[in-house]
């Protein structure tokens, strides 16, 4: 099974670029969502979640967006902060894209390294 939406060039990008999300530091997910289909999807949402379960890490509220049939890829960033509380550790990232509530491309998931 191969889906009709693809996320590539996945990447987390922090303030001092040093690939490590420290306390009270924003971060950014960004990825690019291609529509690889030959029909134009509606009501598509990126999703992205911390599966870890640090508290300590928030993450920016997705948006809807529309695909269209000529393969056009659309980028899309989200915002993540890193409280004042966070510890030495990892945090895991997934990202998928849903339509309404089903997803509709393979998860990527990737390991940002957290520090005080």
């Amino acid at each position: 099974y191969t889906p009709d939406i693809s996320i590539v060039n996945a990447r987390f990008v922090d303030d001092n670029q040093d690939g490590v999300l420290s306390r009270g530091e924003l971060g950014k997910i960004i990825f690019e969502i291609m529509n690889n289909g030959d029909h134009e999807l509606i009501d598509v949402q990126p999703s992205v979640l911390e599966t870890s379960g640090n508290t300590h890490i928030y993450i920016t509220s997705t948006r809807h967006k529309t695909f269209y049939m000529d393969r056009r890829g659309v980028r899309y960033t989200a915002i993540v902060k890193a409280d004042n509380k966070l510890k030495n550790g990892l945090v895991k990232f997934a990202i998928t894209v849903l339509q309404g509530r089903k997803s509709i491309s393979k998860v990527t998931e990737f390991v940002v390294q957290t520090k005080k």
